[in-house]
């Protein structure tokens, strides 16, 4: 159980506290060209490591930070369209949350 120091940490905190086990094998991967046809983006504002990101209004994602949370396959507009494919990582594998 968490001590109540580590229940009231901030969710920037939270996350400097995850541990990872990279997996070899790409878990998300994102077809870029579907991304420039959805006019909202829901990706870029729901994922708290922030994934996702605009450069020169196109959409570039970095799996490294992911915390396998799949809000982005909740809010994608695009997803029945292939725009996402997200598969959890190995057993073993991804990211440890220390406070569970």
């Amino acid at each position: 159980m968490p001590d109540e120091n580590e229940q009231n940490l901030s969710l920037e905190s939270k996350l400097g506290l995850l541990s990872f086990d990279w997996d070899s094998s790409e878990f998300i991967k994102v077809n870029t060209e579907i991304c420039k046809t959805c006019e909202k983006q829901p990706c870029l504002y729901v994922c708290p490591s922030e994934v996702y990101t605009l450069n020169e209004e196109e959409l570039v994602y970095n799996i490294e930070g992911c915390i396998e949370m799949g809000l982005c396959t909740i809010v994608c507009d695009q997803l029945g369209n292939g725009a996402i494919e997200w598969n959890h990582p190995q057993g073993g594998k991804g990211v440890n949350y220390k406070l569970g």
